[in-house]
């Protein structure tokens, strides 16, 4: 087994990796690498920077441009993890990434199983994330030092339990990680998961897809690898997939000379499961391992499998890791702010750890703010809480709280379908994808609506309203028909048909130079005909847009929905209004099988 080619660092997650081929070297198979430990002496900048709050004991591991440290905070005397980003040494194209993985880390920060985030301190250049300590490792190290390199059924279940546990929460909350595994799960003193490098993580939504190609090539799914869109949490799914499938195996799913050799298994879905993984395992890997995304099972369905459940090999499943749907981070934050401050504790934080009782004490402990004394207190107060109870207790305790008031929840974006948008949306159906996709052709075709490309799950389509004689509307679908000869509405379109690419491209190019008066770029396609200028104002009003089809669930956890598919909608070019009057009317056409 041989770790992922995008590892950027040793020990307490990795720092944020580049998108896959941009840089790494090796191949997919050969043997293990070898690990290096590179014990690096501490800058006078980082002593400046952490000077009376922490103290940097030893390097955990390093990269292109992070350093993980362990590190002792003064006050309480308990180990932290430190991971030290430079400025200068991160491409500018990840910048971003930083803010991306305070700012989850900080959301899911009450999570059993996700690394729990201190606190972070920003430098003139660096930044410093501090986080708690995973005493034992990483899960790749975990898996390797066991017998024959793998761990037993009942080990890899206790372990993934913990994982799909915090990946459905991310999911819950609207955060995709999309760099899962195994050197990113880590494992604390007594073997509990702790995710952690969100450097790569992005919010998603039922309203726009993602489109970076970012990862490990060895874990990222077939839709990432290609550079297509997604909506997010199908690609964690996959890389859950690959995670058990190491645990069970000792091996990669999808190994090869080359990246390019792995690349090609990943996209074909192409590998082999050793004799001795049982058939349920074998069925929960084969439901996260499929290519096609919208087929792919959904984190609840993964948490609901029947491997996943209580065998008489296994303790029973902890009722917070059964919790569907789980709770929004939100409300936990809402109720961690109303909680019975520790009395325990704060005696602890006056009487040894030199913090002054005051009347301002007690509210500083629930306090969020960063940027003075009062943050120190509540860092102090969490590390002594956590020492303590551990980080499941407290979690249980904030879920068996009242829900908070509604003054104290923080406001959500309202999740909604075709027609409560400006420009764009979803619909909601049953059926199989097919037969999804064969009805949309045809209420499409209906509303004279041309389809430029047609796939397996999506579509590129062009719509220009009448022009009331004037000829414009023919000749523009006289071009169509010429650039895309062959591509029906009710099924009969050629798939992946080159034509009709071209025929998308060339029309989008097209009206993107219109907007400005331009229009020699279509006027010189050697495919197009000659038009007048009163054809070139109409083609101007063409709405280009494109129909894509996922499995719904994400998210949602419930089950009623888990076999939904979402239609998601998106205007590429042209004007809005004739745009949501197509929406419109293929909406009432769809209706009786919408949900």
């Amino acid at each position: 087994m041989q770790r992922s080619q995008q590892q950027g660092q040793e020990g307490q997650g990795s720092s944020s990796t580049p998108p896959p081929g941009s840089g790494s070297d090796g191949g997919g198979g050969g043997g293990k690498k070898p690990r290096t430990k590179t014990m690096k002496p501490v800058a006078a900048a980082h002593l400046a920077a952490l000077r009376g709050r922490y103290e940097l004991l030893r390097s955990k591991g390093n990269g292109s441009f992070a350093d993980v440290w362990e590190a002792r905070h003064l006050r309480t005397g308990h180990r932290v993890a430190v991971k030290i980003i430079s400025h200068a040494k991160l491409a500018d194209e990840f910048a971003g990434d930083v803010d991306r993985e305070i700012a989850a880390m900080r959301l899911l920060r009450h999570h059993p199983h996700i690394a729990h985030l201190h606190e972070a301190i920003r430098g003139a250049d660096h930044t410093y994330i501090v986080m708690e300590l995973a005493a034992s490792g990483d899960l790749y190290d975990y898996v390797d030092a066991a017998d024959r390199s793998r761990l037993s059924e009942p080990e890899a279940r206790r372990i993934f339990r913990q994982l799909v546990a915090g990946v459905a929460f991310r999911h819950r909350n609207m955060v995709v990680h999309r760099d899962l595994k195994l050197d990113n799960v880590l494992l604390d003193a007594d073997g509990n998961v702790k995710v952690a490098d969100f450097g790569l993580s992005d919010v998603w939504s039922h309203e726009r897809l993602l489109s970076r190609s970012c990862g490990s090539p060895e874990y990222v799914a077939p839709e990432v690898m290609e550079g297509r869109h997604y909506r997010g949490p199908e690609v964690d799914v996959w890389s859950c997939g690959v995670i058990l499938y190491v645990m069970l195996s000792g091996r990669m799913p999808f190994e090869g000379a080359d990246l390019s050799d792995v690349a090609r298994k990943v996209r074909r879905g192409s590998y082999v499961v050793p004799a001795w993984v049982s058939d349920d395992a074998r069925d929960l890997i084969a439901g996260m391992l499929v290519v096609r995304q919208e087929k792919r099972a959904t984190i609840a369905e993964v948490m609901a499998h029947r491997w996943l459940s209580s065998p008489a090999d296994t303790p029973p499943f902890p009722p917070y890791l059964r919790m569907m749907p789980p709770p929004d981070a939100a409300a936990l934050r809402a109720r961690a702010r109303v909680a019975a401050v520790d009395a325990d504790a704060v005696e602890l934080l006056v009487t040894r750890h030199g913090f002054e009782r005051n009347a301002g004490l007690i509210e500083s402990l629930r306090l969020d703010d960063e940027s003075s004394e009062v943050h120190a207190a509540a860092v102090a107060y969490q590390l002594v809480l956590r020492n303590k109870y551990g980080a499941a207790a407290l979690y249980q305790q904030l879920l068996s709280m009242p829900p908070p008031p509604p003054a104290e929840m923080a406001p959500r974006r309202r999740q909604w379908v075709l027609g409560g948008g400006l420009n764009g949306g979803e619909l909601l159906l049953h059926e199989c994808p097919c037969t999804t996709m064969r009805r949309i052709a045809r209420a499409l075709r209906q509303l004279g609506v041309r389809i430029l490309s047609y796939h397996s799950h999506r579509m590129a389509c062009a719509h220009i309203a009448s022009d009331g004689g004037g000829g414009s509307d023919a000749t523009f679908r006289s071009f169509l028909h010429r650039q895309n000869d062959g591509v029906g509405g009710d099924g009969g379109a050629s798939r992946s048909s080159s034509a009709s690419v071209r025929s998308a491209a060339t029309f989008r190019s097209f009206l993107r130079h219109n907007d400005g008066g331009a229009s020699s770029s279509l006027m010189m396609s050697s495919s197009a005909p000659e038009m007048s200028n009163n054809i070139l104002r109409s083609l101007s009003a063409a709405v280009i847009f494109e129909i894509e089809l996922f499995k719904a669930g994400e998210g949602e956890h419930d089950p009623q929905q888990q076999r939904q598919y979402a239609l998601h909608l998106k205007r590429t070019s042209g004007p809005q209004l004739p745009y949501l009057r197509v929406c419109s009317q293929l909406a009432s056409k769809l209706r009786p099988q919408i949900s």
